[in-house]
Order: C-alpha cells, then sequence, then structure tokens
C-alpha cells in the first residue's frame, strides 16, 4: 500500500499534525510532502488535490481522503488499537475527538498553532473560556483512567487534543497541575518531537498568523 499525506506548514499546521501522528503511532510507512500556505499559488495545488482545497490530504494508491478525522479513522481500520479497545471508552473518545474537530471555536482563531512562539498573550476572554472548558475535560477523563493519556493508552483523540496543548505552551495559558502534566506527556511524545523539529528548522512564516495578540 502507497501512503502520501500532504500537509502544510508543520509550524502552524494544526489539521495536519493529527493525522500524522496518527499514521507515525500506526506504524504505517508514508511520505510527506508540505504545500506552504498563504503563497502565490498554494490555493491551487490544494484544489489540485481535492474539491475542499484544504490540506491534510492522505493519497491511497492514488486515490485520496481529504479531512483529518477521515484519514485517522482509515488509518483506525488497519490498526484498530488506535481507539481504546473498551467499548464505551471508544464511543466516549470519538465524541471529545468530534468536539475538537467542531468546537473550541475561538481557542482556535485567537491562539493559532504557533509551535515556535513562547509568550504570555492577553487573550479574549471566550479564547480562555474555551481553554477553561478543555482543561475541565482534560481532568475529567484524566481522573477517570489511569492515564497518563485520556484513556489510558495513547490513541486518536490525543492526537487530535496535541494541536490545541501546543497553544497552551505558545501562549502561556492558564491549566490544571493535572493538565500540565498531560501536556508535558504530549510535548515529550517522540513523534512529536519529530514534528516540532521540522517546524523549528522551516524558514515559511505565516506573518499574519506571528502577529496574532502580540
Amino acid at each position: 500500500m502507497s501512503l502520501k499525506l500532504y500537509i502544510g506548514n508543520y509550524n502552524y499546521s494544526s489539521w495536519s499534525l493529527r493525522p500524522w501522528l496518527v499514521l507515525k503511532k500506526a506504524e504505517l510507512p508514508f511520505e510527506t510532502e508540505v504545500i506552504d500556505l498563504d503563497v502565490d499559488g498554494y490555493k491551487e495545488k490544494l484544489f489540485n488535490l481535492t474539491d475542499q482545497g484544504t490540506v491534510p490530504v492522505l493519497e491511497v494508491n492514488g486515490d485520496r481522503i481529504a479531512d483529518s478525522l477521515a484519514i485517522s479513522e482509515f488509518c483506525a481500520k488497519a490498526v484498530p488499537n488506535l481507539w481504546p479497545k473498551n467499548l464505551n471508552d471508544k464511543i466516549e473518545a470519538k465524541r471529545v475527538v468530534k468536539l475538537m474537530h467542531t468546537g473550541f471555536e475561538s481557542l482556535r482563531t485567537e491562539a493559532p498553532m504557533n509551535l515556535r512562539r513562547r509568550t504570555i498573550s492577553k487573550l479574549p476572554k471566550k479564547c480562555l473560556d474555551d481553554a477553561h472548558i478543555m482543561v475541565e475535560l482534560w481532568d475529567d477523563l484524566l481522573s477517570k483512567h489511569n492515564g497518563p493519556f485520556l484513556f489510558n493508552d495513547w490513541c486518536i483523540a490525543d492526537a487530535f487534543y496535541t494541536p490545541a496543548a501546543t497553544r497552551f505552551e505558545s501562549y502561556g495559558i492558564p491549566r490544571s497541575e493535572r493538565a500540565d502534566t498531560y501536556i508535558s506527556e504530549l510535548m515529550s511524545d517522540v513523534d512529536f518531537q519529530e514534528w516540532e523539529a521540522e517546524a523549528f528548522i522551516e524558514s515559511h512564516t505565516l506573518i499574519d498568523t506571528d502577529r496574532v495578540n502580540l
């Protein structure tokens, strides 16, 4: 099986990070191609891949799957342990993944992923409210399981919350002690560190994103 994942820039593309982590944990060999965002011609490249005109996109033997959740579900069919083994936990994991996939709009907008950034930013109340709700969600799940991840062992839910976790570090967002430990686990993951290393060496910048909440 031939797999190629098209992604946005390592430093900024939170949606790309999610399925990249899932593919790494699935141990499915794949190629990666970066499409620089917000440059001349980038939209044309994206629409040449899919009708949605977004990344990530996974090419499987010539066919293409768009959307990070769809790509993750494809991987889970090939490698079942990417979801929790317990049925109730699997149902709950899918629920919180969908919540991340569609919710927390203010946090995602006002504190965009920017792995090279370390600052204490003044963020809007709605953004901080989103962050507080997320921390409460993490605390609740972590208190019900042995950890160190949301459902004991690493699963797709942790991939989906990793980009959000980076925002707490990048913008100095308050969190509980339990949530801080969880963030540290995600940030110390060897696969995430491989992605982060690429973010630190790439030269491409998004001026508007770097300017947010300065």
